[in-house]
C-alpha cells in the first residue's frame, strides 16, 4: 500500500471521539469517527500504513487484518475526495 500524507489545504480539529476535516480548496467539510481520526492523527505524523494499523491494533479492540482493512479503506476514501497525497519517500 502506498503512504499517503494530508494535504496542507487539509486542516483538522481533534473533538471528543471524533474529528472534523477542512478542505480548504474544496470548501467542504468531513467528520471522521474516533478510529478514522487516529488513522488521520497517525497520517499526519507521517506512518506507513503498517505502523497505523498496528496502532489500531493496540487502541481498539482488532484484529492486525481488521486494522489494516481500515487503513486501506479509509486512505481509499481520502484519496478519492483529494484530502491525502502519496508520499514520495
Amino acid at each position: 500500500m502506498v503512504t499517503v500524507r494530508p494535504k496542507p489545504s487539509v486542516l483538522a480539529a481533534r473533538l471528543p471521539g471524533e474529528a472534523v476535516l477542512l478542505d480548504l480548496e474544496a470548501k467542504r467539510y468531513f467528520q471522521l469517527n474516533e478510529s478514522a481520526a487516529v488513522i488521520w492523527d497517525a497520517l499526519a505524523a507521517g506512518d506507513a500504513p503498517d505502523a497505523v494499523a498496528a496502532q489500531l491494533v493496540t487502541t481498539f479492540d482488532v484484529t492486525h487484518a481488521e486494522a489494516a482493512r481500515a487503513v486501506a479503506a479509509l486512505c481509499e476514501t481520502l484519496a478519492a475526495h483529494a484530502l491525502v497525497a502519496p508520499t514520495t519517500a
